[in-house]
């Protein structure tokens, strides 16, 4: 059995066109989500030069292109698959890629702190992570910045992601902001919930 690193590494080069011929909506609902949110006044992301942002999980770079076409240009990503973050490079979204990022386990300890947006599409979904990497994501965003993620509808009737990020809303690390459930994800199927956290002090 190959490895999630290995399959995505094999998968890169066919990638995005497997998934928009899946349509694959994930990646755009969740920034045209996030706009939806900023044009109402209920979050502040406004795409000044000084506003970073961390893709986490960024994969082929779709939620980097969309986030660049909305005006953001200081995105950074992640991603486990060394492929993926080849075809990620080419899509001129972002500023920085790191691969070999497995979302198990703490992110390296220098990108602490040092986003206003952390976003991660995708990467919530059954044998991937569990609901404690809500934390890293937490970890690497600034007090007073954003998380804002997917969890596939069976990841999260799997795995109790509602209990986990309760009990850091009760620690005084995050609060959740929005979110919706039920929502496009992948073909036509409402298959996807998705979240909006502010972190308060990790």
């Amino acid at each position: 059995m190959i490895s999630h690193q290995e399959r995505y590494d094999r998968w890169a080069p066919d990638y995005n066109q497997d998934v928009a011929e899946r349509n694959y909506d994930g990646p755009q609902y969740i920034v045209n989500y996030l706009m939806e949110l900023k044009d109402k006044g209920q979050i502040a992301i406004h795409p000044t030069p000084e506003f970073k942002v961390i893709d986490v999980g960024c994969g082929s770079g779709l939620v980097g292109q969309a986030l660049r076409n909305q005006g953001y240009h200081h995105i950074d990503g992640t991603d486990l698959s060394q492929g993926m973050i080849g075809e990620a490079q080419k899509t001129g979204a972002y500023q920085t890629l790191i691969g070999w990022q497995d979302l198990n386990h703490p992110l390296p300890f220098f990108l602490q702190g040092q986003y206003d947006l952390t976003i991660c599409c995708g990467v919530f979904a059954l044998d991937f992570v569990k609901p404690e990497s809500l934390k890293w994501l937490a970890e690497v965003t600034k007090p007073g910045g954003l998380v804002a993620l997917s969890t596939k509808t069976t990841y999260y009737d799997t795995y109790d992601f509602e209990g986990y990020y309760k009990q850091l809303q009760t620690e005084g690390k995050i609060q959740l902001i929005d979110c919706r459930m039920n929502q496009p994800y992948l073909g036509a199927e409402a298959d996807g919930h998705y979240w909006v956290f502010s972190v308060k002090a990790m």
